[in-house]
């Protein structure tokens, strides 16, 4: 096959478990799988999960190394997978920032980027609104929403919600990447409120680097993009997202002060030259190990 004819020092397999699992039973060459969300263990009938367990967990020995996209998911992983004793690292995900071009002057818009999925929290974002826009005339929003569809009544209600702002309150479906990019670079406040662990969140990373002062409700691995350059929600619904966003609206130096940390928190620990050769490094070891044994 391809692998044999090019003759890798390693393989590297995203995501997906049984296909590293598969790879490894037909080379010895070193096998490093990566995780960009939580590995959980397998849910079964009862009777199954000993049974299922083990298999998993006999899968990720027989690999040379893991990777995960954060300490959050790797900190889970080491409690429901204690049995593995396979190296690993987190490699988190990496940002160009020679293709970023922030705007030093800022535009007054919240800007929400997310799938439309209860989880996201972005319908509290938008009940928010209705204590933030009426008091600041000059401010306006922008929510960009994926998989529409997928929810159709949160979608529906989503909408809703938007629909008395008028043209203060943007809703923009599966826009593409330039698009959220140039808004992250104009937008004064960035909105992350997610419900669930992110295993990372993505659209954190983009908005610091876009230079956006950013409200996070800190979950999973968004308190690790951010530290301490995001101002954090102490629970996310409506009124709390509404408090932080007036505290932001009226605070321009806080603004400044949370974006322009933000920007060098991402400089410093996710350009993607810094995350590559972190991987580098790491499977380097594997290889080594692997050619040791």
């Amino acid at each position: 096959g391809l692998a044999r004819g090019l003759r890798p020092s390693a393989i590297v397999v995203q995501q997906h478990l049984p296909s590293a699992s598969g790879v490894r039973a037909l080379t010895q060459t070193p096998i490093i799988l990566q995780k960009h969300n939580f590995l959980r263990p397998p849910r079964r009938a009862k009777w199954a999960k000993p049974i299922s367990h083990w298999r998993h967990a006999r899968q990720l020995n027989s690999l040379a190394g893991l990777t995960f996209v954060s300490e959050a998911v790797l900190q889970q992983f080491e409690r429901d997978w204690p049995e593995v004793e396979t190296p690993r690292r987190v490699v988190p995900n990496g940002i160009d920032l020679g293709a970023w071009s922030p705007a030093r002057e800022r535009d007054q818009i919240i800007v929400a980027v997310g799938r439309a999925t209860p989880k996201k929290g972005l319908l509290e974002a938008a009940l928010a609104l209705r204590q933030v826009l009426p008091g600041n005339p000059g401010w306006r929003a922008a929510f960009v929403v994926a998989e529409a569809d997928r929810y159709p009544n949160y979608f529906k209600d989503l909408c809703s919600a938007l629909a008395p702002f008028g043209d203060r309150a943007q809703l923009l479906v599966d826009q593409p990447f330039a698009e959220v990019k140039a808004l992250n670079e104009k937008a004064a406040i960035a909105l992350v409120p997610s419900m669930w662990r992110e295993p990372f969140g993505r659209t954190c990373l983009e908005a610091h680097a876009g230079g956006a002062a950013v409200v996070s409700s800190g979950s999973g691995g968004l308190r690790e993009i951010s530290g301490e350059a995001a101002l954090f929600l102490h629970r996310v619904d409506p009124g709390a997202i509404a408090d932080a966003l007036q505290t932001l609206i009226g605070d321009e130096a806080l603004r400044e002060r949370l974006a322009n940390e933000g920007m060098e928190r991402v400089r410093r620990l996710f350009d993607v030259r810094r995350v590559a050769a972190g991987l580098d490094d790491f499977c380097a070891a594997v290889i080594e190990k692997a050619r040791s044994a």
